[in-house]
């Protein structure tokens, strides 16, 4: 019997679905969380998902002690800890460096450069020297990397200060980053890609990818800002355009060294050819999990514990086209209600309807926000018949803010 340490983040939206796999597993299970209350019987608190050094260390000798044989985490910043974890108790090499770089924004372009991989155009710059750019140094942007362009913060998530600016208007257009950078912090320029937009999810065994599902992004936009809206799968793409995103994510991840990993890919198919947006070392985000569902009954966090075992069994691949919508946050202010719950479950083809967020809570609008209010799950005949419920559902929700 191998013993278990799941990391999981007091706020991740994960910790339920993990802990209950964790029990399905029949295995030892011990729980490293930063919530204030337990998360189950048998549970080790830390300061942070960031701890000092001297906490690490005690980590470290009581993990020893305790036999930890496994170490996983849940999502993007639990999976930081849990692969240095991993690394300075020997029960993995190189994997914290390997983490670290997909993570940090400005190592994972540097990495999938030298890899000779396709992915936009980018500079590393700051808020600070894109206030102080010269008419010439605009020009020489534009000739670089065209009108239009994205910058990006290098640690953020769910597209959080993601934004398309134009270089005749960039000082305005890049005003709302100043709430959430430092002028001095470096900051992404990228070449903005066209195409449709595309989610790879699957799990690295060994250095082999597993595809469990390809979603398609109808709505992602153009900008200026960008989340996370809807997502449909399994996408309906060619056979030749499936091998070019599966080969892209599969060069990628050895580029950057990951192994033995859950693997959530975001990529555009520009003129048939696959550009790298995002290569995560952890599993798709949110409660988005919920929709990857295999015929035994198999849940993806199940998955992701059973190959970290080493159970390599086939799995069920389930065909029926799956929606996901993730519930953007309108405006700034307190979140008070949101109307219409029981309307938009109602909805043939909706089969779950969550808001994740407390009222009360301060929300933020794109490019500001670092979450989404809940998410809405559809499966019907067919992608148009699973969209459209994902839409009339959307319409029928009421969100009331306040105090912006």
């Amino acid at each position: 019997m191998q013993h278990i340490v799941l990391v999981v983040p007091a706020e991740s939206y994960r910790a339920d679905a993990f802990l209950q796999a964790g029990a399905r597993a029949a295995q030892q299970l011990t729980l490293l969380t930063d919530a204030q209350l337990p998360l189950g019987d048998q549970t080790v608190h830390v300061s942070s998902m960031m701890p000092p050094d001297d906490e690490i260390q005690r980590l470290i000798d009581y993990l020893f002690g305790l036999g930890a044989t496994l170490i996983i985490g849940v999502d993007e910043v639990s999976t930081r800890l849990a692969a240095s974890l991993s690394d300075q108790l020997g029960l993995t090499i190189g994997k914290a460096e390997a983490v670290e770089r997909s993570v940090d924004k400005v190592a994972l372009r540097t990495t999938l450069m030298r890899a000779e991989l396709g992915q936009p155009k980018f500079l590393v710059t700051t808020l600070h020297d894109l206030n102080n750019l010269k008419a010439t140094e605009i020009d020489a942007l534009v000739a670089n990397f065209g009108g239009s362009f994205i910058v990006k913060p290098t640690r953020q998530t769910a597209s959080r200060g993601v934004i398309r600016v134009n270089a005749a208007n960039l000082i305005d257009d890049i005003d709302p980053l100043r709430e959430i950078q430092e002028p001095s912090a470096p900051l992404l320029l990228e070449s903005y890609v066209e195409g449709p937009e595309f989610a790879v999810e699957g799990i690295l065994n060994g250095d082999q990818l597993e595809v469990l599902m390809i979603f398609a992004k109808p709505d992602i936009g153009e900008g200026p800002y960008f989340w996370e809206s809807t997502y449909l799968g399994p996408a309906k793409v060619s056979a030749k355009a499936r091998r070019e995103l599966i080969n892209a994510v599969e060069r990628g991840a050895r580029a950057l060294g990951l192994t033995n990993t859950p693997v959530h890919a975001e990529l555009r198919l520009s003129e048939g050819r696959a550009v790298i947006l995002e290569i995560a070392p952890r599993s798709i985000g949110g409660r988005c999990s919920a929709a990857i569902k295999f015929g035994d009954g198999q849940r993806l966090e199940d998955l992701i514990l059973a190959r970290a075992l080493g159970d390599r069994g086939e799995i069920k691949q389930r065909n029926r086209a799956v929606g996901i919508y993730m519930i953007p946050t309108p405006a700034r202010g307190i979140l008070r209600e949101v109307n219409g719950l029981d309307q938009a479950r109602s909805v043939p083809g909706v089969t779950g309807v969550e808001i994740t967020v407390s009222t009360g809570t301060m929300v933020y609008p794109p490019p500001l926000t670092d979450r989404y209010l809940g998410f809405i799950f559809a499966e019907a005949p067919g992608q148009a018949g699973t969209l459209r419920a994902l839409q009339r559902a959307s319409a029928l929700l009421t969100i009331v803010i306040e105090g912006g």
